[in-house]
C-alpha cells in the first residue's frame, strides 16, 4: 500500500463520520498548565508529592498527550523530550539505546510500572521500545538525574515510571502499516469482589526492513538484505483492593542480529530471518499499604523479576563460521522492601529498607546447539571447554529522607541511602535539594549521587577468534590473536550530579522551563580494554591480545536545556504547542581525552496539537546536530551528518467511543544516518525511511 491509499482512506472516513457530534474538551484540556504543575507524582520519593516540590526534575506526560500525539511505545514518547537522544538501529540484536543528559545506555536508567521495576535485572544491554507499549496508561513520570538515593543501583541518568490507569473502563486497538507492520492491543479494568482487576495485553510485529533498497550503496552483494527487526508481546495482570495490590508482568521481544549490519558487515552475515535474540522479562509483586500507629504510613513490597535470553537465540556470521552460534543468559532478583512515611510538624520523614537476592548466568560463549553441555572453544578440537559462569549475591539497603518545609515557599530535602553488596563494594548515595515555589515561579537546586552496579554481562561475556596451533614455543598447545576474557573484579561506576532547574508560568497557559547541569562518572567501565595479565585465561592457550571490561576512565558532562509549552483556546478550536532545545557537551578522561561518544551536541524539537471538533492533528519536527561515534578517524572521533525529520499524527473521532488514526513517521522520506553503539570502524547505521500507519481504536 502506498501513501495515497492511506490519505484516501483517512479522508473518506473523515467525511463518513462528519455527522457525529463529539465533545471537544478532553481531560487534559480541562486543566491549564498552572494546574498541571500542581499534579501529584510519586517517582521522586516513593510517596505522593506536589510536582513543584519534588526533590528532582520530573516531566509528566499525561494519557491525553500520549493519545493526541500518537505515541505507541516508550521510546517514541522519550524521543520528544528535552536532553534525551535515541540511537535507533543501535547494533546487532539491539533496536535502540537511549541517552539522558549525555549518559548513553539503557542500563543507566530504570523503567518502572506503578513503582515496580520491569526492565533488565542485571545490567543486560537491551533496547527499550515496543516491549513497553503505552496503552492503559494514566501518565508517565520521567525523572531526570541520579536517583540511587531512592532506587539503588543503575539509577544514574533517570527513572521512567509508567502509571497505569485505575479507571473502570476498557480499550482495544489495531494498527497496520506498510511492509507487514501489525500492532494489536487490549486493556480493561473492572470491579471484582469490591476490588479492581485489570489486564493489558499486546502483540506487535515490525515491518520487513528494505534498507538495502532505500540505501543501495550501503549493502554489498546481490542477495536480499531484508529482515524483520522486532517482534514483541506482553501480558499484565493486576488486582487492587483496600490497600492490597498484586500483579504479574510478562514481556517477550525478539530482535534481529542483522540490525545495523550494513556496509562490509552485510557480507559477513547470513541474512537469516530467524537469527534473532529472543528475550523474556517477567516480574511479579505483592504490595500492601496501610496506616500504622501514630499515622505512620507503611508500604510493604515483595517482588520477583527475571531476564532471560532464550536458548533459541543465535547469531549467524563469519565468527560462527556461518553456522548458528547460540546464546543464553538468565538473571533473577528476589526482593523485600519496607517503606515508612510520617509527617511530624514541618517534617515529612521517609524511611526504607530492602533486601535483595540475585542469581545470574551471564551471556554464554557461542554454543553449537541450544544445550549448555559440552561447549568447547572454537578451534580447540573439543579439548578446551568454554567456561559457563554462575553468580549469586545479595544487597542490603537503608534509605532515609527528611523533606523540611521551611516556610510556605521554601522546602529543603535531605536524603541518603546505604547499599551493602556481597558482590562489590558498598555505596553511600546522598541527595540534597533546596526548592523554592511561589506563584508562577519554581526553582530547584539539587545535588545527587548514583551508581551503576558492575553487571555480570560485562564481567563474564567472552568471545574471540578461533584457536590455532601455537607457534610461540611457550609450552602451550594453542594460541589466538584476540580474545575477550572475564574480569570479575569490576567496581561500580559512581556519579555525582549538580543541577539547577527553573519553571516559570508566563500565564496559566504558557510555561517556560530551564535546566543546567554538570555530572561526573568515575570508574567508567570500558568493555574491550587490554588485560595483559590474562594471557593464560584459557587452559593450554596463549592469548596474544587479551581484552575485557575494566574501570578505565572518567566522564565529565555538562549541558542545559530550555523548553516552552503553550496552550491557546479559540472559538471551537484548541491548540497546544511545545518546543525544546538541548545542549550537551563533555569529555572522557582516558589515557587521552576525547569527546563524549554516541551523542549530538545540539538538539531542537518542536510540535503542536490542533483540535477542532472531532479532528486532532499533531505534527512534530526534530533537528539533530552531527552525532559523534566511538571510532577514531583522522585523529578525532568520527561523526555522522546532522539531519531534520518530521512526523505527523492525526485522528478522527467517529463517536465518543471510536476513532481512526493516521500516522506518518519521517514524513518527507529523509534518508539519514545514526551511529552504532560500539567502537567498530563500521560505525554508520542507516535509519528508517518513511513509514505510514493506520489504526482503529474502540473504548468500552
Amino acid at each position: 500500500m502506498n501513501i495515497r491509499f492511506y490519505l484516501l482512506f483517512f479522508s473518506a472516513s473523515f467525511l463518513y463520520a462528519n455527522d457525529y457530534k463529539f465533545d471537544l474538551m478532553d481531560d487534559v484540556f480541562d486543566l491549564d498548565l498552572e494546574q498541571l504543575q500542581q499534579i501529584k507524582v510519586i517517582s521522586a520519593s516513593k510517596y505522593s508529592q506536589n510536582l513543584n516540590f519534588t526533590p528532582a526534575k520530573i516531566i509528566v506526560i499525561t494519557k491525553e498527550q500520549i493519545e493526541q500525539r500518537g505515541y505507541k511505545s516508550i521510546d517514541e514518547l522519550l524521543s520528544d523530550l528535552p536532553a534525551i537522544q535515541i540511537l535507533n538501529h543501535a547494533d546487532s540484536g539491539i533496536m535502540n539505546q537511549i541517552g539522558i543528559r549525555g549518559i548513553m545506555g539503557n542500563n543507566y536508567f530504570k523503567i518502572l510500572q506503578d513503582g515496580i521495576e520491569i526492565n533488565q535485572t542485571d545490567g543486560e544491554i537491551m533496547s527499550a521500545s515496543m516491549q513497553y507499549p503505552l496503552f492503559g496508561v494514566e501518565r508517565v513520570e520521567i525523572l531526570y538525574g541520579a536517583a540511587s538515593v531512592v532506587y539503588g543501583a543503575d539509577a544514574i541518568s533517570g527513572v521512567i515510571n509508567i502509571i497505569s490507569s485505575t479507571k473502570e473502563n476498557g480499550q482495544a486497538g489495531v494498527w497496520t502499516g506498510e511492509r507487514g507492520y501489525k500492532y494489536i492491543y487490549a486493556t480493561q479494568a473492572l470491579k471484582l469482589n469490591e476490588g479492581l482487576f485489570s489486564y493489558k495485553t499486546h502483540f506487535h510485529t515490525d515491518q520487513d526492513y528494505n534498507l538495502d533498497k532505500e540505501y543501495p550503496n550501503d549493502y554489498l552483494g546481490n542477495s536480499s538484505h531484508d529482515f524483520k527487526p522486532q517482534e514483541t508481546k506482553s501480558l499484565n495482570l493486576r488486582y487492587e483492593k483496600n490497600g492490597f495490590d498484586t500483579g504479574v508482568n510478562y514481556r517477550y521481544f525478539s530482535e534481529s542480529t542483522l540490525t545495523a549490519m550494513n556496509g562490509k558487515n552485510s557480507l559477513s552475515n547470513i541474512f537469516d530471518e530467524k537469527a534473532n535474540l529472543n528475550s523474556e522479562l517477567f516480574s511479579a509483586f505483592t504490595r500492601y499499604k496501610t496506616t500504622l500507629f501514630d499515622d505512620f504510613e507503611s508500604t510493604t513490597t515483595i517482588s520477583y523479576e527475571s531476564t532471560e535470553l532464550l536458548k533459541n537465540s543465535y547469531f549467524r556470521n563469519i565468527y560462527t563460521s556461518y553456522e548458528p552460534g547460540y546464546k543464553y543468559s538468565k538473571s533473577q532478583r528476589y526482593a523485600i522492601e519496607e517503606t515508612l512515611n510520617k509527617n511530624y510538624k514541618n517534617h515529612n520523614f521517609t524511611f526504607g529498607t530492602s533486601i535483595e537476592w540475585f542469581k545470574s548466568l551471564p551471556m554464554t560463549y557461542d554454543l553449537p546447539s541450544q544445550s549448555l553441555s559440552n561447549v568447547f572453544i572454537n578451534g580447540s578440537n573439543d579439548e578446551i571447554k568454554a567456561p559457563i559462569f554462575e553468580e549469586k549475591w545479595n544487597n542490603i539497603a537503608f534509605y532515609l529522607q527528611d523533606q523540611i518545609t521551611l516556610n510556605e515557599n521554601f522546602q529543603l530535602s535531605l536524603a541518603g541511602r546505604y547499599d551493602n553488596s556481597s558482590s562489590y563494594e558498598s555505596s553511600l548515595n546522598p541527595r540534597v535539594a533546596l526548592i523554592y515555589s511561589k506563584d508562577s515561579l519554581t526553582q530547584k537546586l539539587i545535588y545527587s549521587q548514583g551508581f551503576l552496579a558492575p553487571s555480570n554481562y560485562n564481567k563474564y561475556k567472552i568471545y574471540g577468534t578461533p584457536l590455532e596451533p601455537n607457534t610461540l614455543s611457550d609450552g602451550n598447545k594453542y594460541q589466538t590473536d584476540t580474545f575477550r576474557v572475564a574480569n570479575p573484579d569490576l567496581k561500580p561506576e559512581k556519579s555525582k550530579s549538580y543541577e539547577y532547574n527553573i519553571d516559570y508560568l508566563l500565564s496559566k497557559n504558557d510555561l517556560i522551563s530551564f535546566a543546567i547541569y554538570y555530572s561526573t562518572i568515575e570508574d567508567l567501565i570500558l568493555i574491550e580494554e587490554k588485560i595483559p595479565e590474562q594471557t593464560n585465561f584459557l587452559p593450554n592457550t596463549t592469548i596474544i591480545d587479551p581484552r575485557g571490561s575494566r574501570n578505565a576512565a572518567n566522564s565529565y558532562i555538562y549541558g542545559s536545556d530550555i523548553s516552552y509549552n503553550g496552550h491557546s483556546y479559540f472559538s471551537g478550536y484548541d491548540l497546544n504547542y511545545w518546543f525544546n532545545y538541548s545542549f550537551i557537551d563533555g569529555k572522557i578522561d582516558y589515557e587521552y581525552d576525547y569527546d563524549l561518544p554516541f551523542l549530538a551536541q545540539n538538539i531542537f524539537k518542536a510540535g503542536t496539537t490542533f483540535k477542532h471538533k472531532n479532528l486532532t492533528i499533531s505534527p512534530s519536527i526534530k533537528w539533530i546536530s552531527p552525532i559523534t561515534a566511538s571510532y577514531y578517524k583522522d585523529g578525532e572521533l568520527a561523526k555522522v551528518d546532522s539531519y531534520i525529520t518530521s512526523n505527523i499524527y492525526s485522528s478522527y473521532a467517529i463517536n465518543k467511543k471510536q476513532k481512526i488514526s493516521l500516522k506518518i513517521d519521517n514524513l518527507f522520506d529523509k534518508h539519514y544516518y545514526s551511529v552504532r553503539y560500539n567502537t567498530s570502524s563500521k560505525y554508520v547505521s542507516p535509519q528508517n525511511a518513511r513509514m505510514v500507519f493506520l489504526s482503529y481504536t474502540i473504548n468500552f
